[in-house]
């Protein structure tokens, strides 16, 4: 089984929220809050608000591929959030998350996990953390405004605040870059050839896939201190192989029979919520809009082996006791690299 690499990045009813621009069966929300000469600040802010949103969001039933694409990312000092709603009830779901995030007292202990992942994924270890101070600034960070991105002109980045070159404020302090820091992990999900007996059940075993391990690892990391290094799908093959690879803070050799056990309960979480019924609306999404489907042409082109799914594809993948069979066929191991 060949893997290929892609790298990371992290309707409402009624009067129409100030949040969001309307386009072709969809709801997009480009935002973007500014830590003024932070970048640091500003970069922890971004992983406590993508996390939070995220759990708030399938707390409530709205997941991650079927209905929500959450992109957060720190540019200069400046939080950026791109979130695509598929799902008409979903918006109403995210304007109340939003507002409750800044409204949210932070607990300490996912301050001190925000920053640790931080330091994971700039593989610099935290050397001083003054935590009463940083929670104080992130608390002034939350009470201020959210901005749209199509108010903005422009805003540039200064080495002595972007989030690219401040790693020390009065308050935290990351140490030299190493790549030798933090211990690798990697999430194998994989759907054996026995389940697969066209390119349609392929394609409905690679997108299930994904969707099941991306909204899994918003249930890691609220257990687990860990960073997301980027995916791998395995290509022209029978079977459907998909990686995720994640930075650890500290070396676990509990860690992989823990998530092992943990997805077996989580499996059963999904099968009795509300994500196979979104799954199978958003495959009913596809075949009538080619150009929102839930993996691209080009990368299931890849997983495929050379193969193209139209319309009539996507619509025969929208069944949802295929969609259930899938799930239950996931088989996970975890492993260090």
């Amino acid at each position: 089984m060949s893997f290929t690499t892609h790298s990371p990045d992290i309707q409402a009813s009624g009067r129409a929220s100030p949040y969001f621009q309307r386009t072709v069966k969809r709801m997009y929300s480009p935002l973007y809050k500014t830590s003024k000469d932070n970048g640091l600040l500003a970069h922890v802010y971004e992983h406590l608000l993508a996390q939070y949103i995220l759990k708030y969001l399938q707390d409530r039933g709205f997941f991650i591929s079927s209905d929500i694409i959450l992109t957060a990312k720190t540019y200069g000092d400046t939080c950026y959030m791109d979130v695509e709603l598929y799902n008409p009830a979903a918006p109403n779901a995210y304007n109340e998350a939003l507002q409750a995030f800044d409204k949210h007292t932070i607990p300490e202990k996912a301050v001190r996990r925000a920053v640790s992942e931080c330091g994971i994924e700039m593989n610099r270890a935290v050397l001083e953390l003054k935590q009463d101070e940083l929670m104080s600034n992130l608390s002034r960070m939350q009470s201020s405004d959210w901005r749209q991105q199509s108010e903005m002109t422009y805003r540039k980045s200064y080495d002595k605040s972007s989030v690219n070159t401040l790693f020390c404020v009065p308050y935290l302090k990351y140490g030299k870059k190493s790549k030798k820091l933090f211990p690798e992990y990697v999430l194998e999900y994989s759907i054996d050839e026995e389940y697969i007996n066209s390119p349609i059940d392929q394609a409905l075993a690679a997108i299930v896939m994904q969707a099941v391990a991306l909204n899994f690892l918003v249930a890691v990391r609220e257990n687990y201190t860990v960073y997301d290094r980027g995916d791998q799908w395995s290509e022209a093959s029978l079977s459907v192989g998909y990686r995720i690879f994640l930075g650890l803070a500290k070396e676990d050799k509990r860690i992989a029979s823990r998530l092992k056990s943990e997805f077996t309960a989580y499996i059963q979480y999904l099968l009795k919520s509300p994500f196979c019924s979104n799954l199978q609306k958003a495959l009913l999404r596809c075949s009538r809009n080619l150009e929102q489907v839930l993996l691209g042409r080009s990368t299931l082109n890849n997983i495929l082996g050379g193969c193209v799914i139209g319309g009539r594809g996507w619509l025969e993948m929208a069944d949802d006791a295929r969609i259930k069979q899938m799930i239950a066929a996931i088989q996970l191991d975890v492993y260090d690299i």
